[in-house]
């Protein structure tokens, strides 16, 4: 996988499961067009939840807020 699509997720302060669903759809998405999904901006709360599922070993979490235009993002992981 070559490219990595960057996914803002700060809006998302009270995660849900409809969130999850719609993680878990982005992330499909973006392995079938070749991407690699990266989740940026990630609050505590939907850190946890992730932990939570088991599904912090599926996402890869980026750095607090999305990087500037053109600039390399290094995964925390």
């Amino acid at each position: 996988m070559g490219r990595i699509e960057r996914y803002d997720v700060s809006s998302i302060e009270q995660p849900t499961r409809a969130d999850l669903e719609r993680l878990a759809r982005r992330r499909l998405e973006a392995r079938r067009r070749g991407c690699r999904l990266v989740l940026v901006g990630v609050g505590e709360r939907l850190r946890l939840l992730l932990a939570l599922t088991g599904l912090e070993e599926v996402f890869v979490i980026g750095g607090a807020a999305p990087p500037e235009e053109g600039a390399e993002l290094e995964p925390d992981r």
